[in-house]
Parts: C-alpha cells; sequence; structure tokens
C-alpha cells in the first residue's frame, strides 16, 4: 500500500480530468485532488511535467524517487491498471482502442462546441472557477474577458470550430449509439471499461448530467438555444442514454463511497 496519496492536478470543471477523477473513486485510490483555475493552472503543471504541459489532468505519484509523473488522462488510466489492480479498465480488449477515439474526437469536438456557446456569458467565470481555491478565483473572475479571449485562441473556439466539432460529435456518438443497438449495456459488452467512462466523461458538454464533477450545472432551459437543442438531441440517442445512466447508477455509487 503507497504511503502517500496520489495527487490529481485539475481543472475541476474539465471532462477529461473527471474521466481520471471517476476512474480513482472507483478503484478507491486515495488521492488528493489540487484543483486550479484555468491559465493559473500551468503555473502547477508546466514544473510538474517537466516544462512539458500545461494541461490538465496530470497525476503524480510521490512514492518513487524520483516521482512519476502522468500528464494525460489515458497515461492517468493506464498508470492505474498496471499500478493500482484497475484492471477492469482494459480488461477489454477493445477498451483501449474505442478511448482512444473518443479522447481524439469526442473530447475536443463536444468541449468546443459548448464553450462556443457557454464563453460569452459572464456567468462562465464563475463555473470555470468553482470549488478551485479562492485566491485563484478572485485573480480570474475580475479579468475573465482576457481569460477567455485566450482561452478561444487557444481552443480556436468560433464560429467555424463549433461547426465542424457539431458534425464530429454527431458522427461518434451516432457510432456508439449504432454499437449500443444489439442491446448490450456497456460498449464492450456486459462489463463497465475504459471506453463507457471516455464516453461517459467526454460526452459531459452535451449531456449535462447529474452528478457531474460537483459542479453546479446549469439547467438547460437557460442555456442558449443551439446549445440546449444538442443536449436535448443527444440525451434522446443511445449513446447519450448510456451516459445518464452510467452517471445516475455507477458515478452515483462512486461519489457516495469517495
Amino acid at each position: 500500500m503507497p504511503s502517500k496519496p496520489l495527487r490529481l492536478i485539475t481543472l475541476p470543471i474539465s471532462h477529461y480530468c473527471e474521466k481520471v477523477r471517476w476512474a480513482l473513486d472507483r478503484q478507491g485510490t486515495h488521492y488528493v485532488e489540487e484543483p486550479h483555475a484555468p491559465l493559473l493552472h500551468a503555473f502547477f503543471t508546466m514544473p510538474l511535467s517537466g516544462g512539458t504541459s500545461r494541461t490538465v489532468p496530470i497525476l503524480v505519484d510521490e512514492n518513487f524517487s524520483p516521482r512519476r509523473v502522468m500528464a494525460d488522462s489515458t497515461d492517468c488510466l493506464r498508470y492505474l491498471a498496471e499500478h493500482f489492480g484497475a484492471s477492469w479498465l482494459y480488461a477489454s480488449p477493445e477498451a483501449a482502442q474505442i478511448e482512444e477515439e473518443l479522447d481524439q474526437k469526442l473530447g475536443p469536438a463536444t468541449r468546443r462546441f459548448a464553450y462556443f456557446y457557454m464563453l460569452p456569458d459572464p456567468r462562465s467565470a464563475e463555473v470555470l472557477t468553482e470549488l478551485t481555491p479562492s485566491w485563484e478565483a478572485a485573480i480570474v473572475r475580475p479579468v475573465f474577458p482576457l481569460v477567455r479571449w485566450i482561452m478561444k485562441r487557444g481552443m480556436r473556439i468560433d464560429a467555424t470550430g463549433a461547426e465542424r466539432s457539431l458534425v464530429t460529435l454527431r458522427e461518434i456518438m451516432n457510432k456508439y449509439s449504432e454499437r449500443l443497438a444489439d442491446g448490450r449495456p456497456y460498449l464492450c459488452g456486459d462489463a463497465f471499461s475504459a471506453a463507457d467512462l471516455s464516453l461517459a466523461t467526454l460526452a459531459v458538454p452535451v449531456l449535462f448530467p447529474k452528478g457531474y464533477a460537483k459542479i453546479t450545472m446549469r439547467d438547460i432551459s437557460t442555456l442558449p438555444g443551439p446549445l440546449r437543442s444538442e443536449i436535448e438531441r443527444q440525451r434522446e440517442s443511445r449513446a447519450g442514454q448510456l451516459v445518464m445512466r452510467l452517471f445516475a447508477q455507477e458515478r452515483t455509487k462512486t461519489l457516495r463511497s469517495a
């Protein structure tokens, strides 16, 4: 048993961070989350990653010298599978391949599409800094227009990007809805895996499930029309219904035991 808890560096709202957080909770692995506000998080991730990554999540294992640092959500899950007994993540040989596609295509697409409609709302400053240290929120919220500009530039969030992302996310959600058409309860058959975990978390921006990341999710009736319509559409899809079920049943259970 490791003597020191793992450290999970996050942006609380990030769906990639929720992916790792959920895996840690489900496995019952002792960890401490270190949440940060947008942009300020880079002051913590860059030193930990040896200057190679500004992004989150980062998982740190201090039980070795030198410490082990995983700077990608998939690397984090592989580490849990290899060193913390989370064999359920990749018990199916298909799970890793599905995870990779969802990481590369669905995650960026849902994020860009949702942020395009949500970032113009001044209330986004509060959502993006929720659960972060108060001093970080106090810095970011007054300069949110600048933060928003940097985020839009960095993630190429514009009308063209949002439209392209909508096409991508629909293609992926349709693909996995078809996979579920045979009545299987999970993407790889009868057991929950990294594939389901990736779908559930990375589809969040176009589903708004309850229980997500302990963040206060807005009622979809208050969202801009195009985003609200897409959420309603995806909640009706088989893939969307799987995600909603996983949050209502699987995630709720892990949150109670975490």
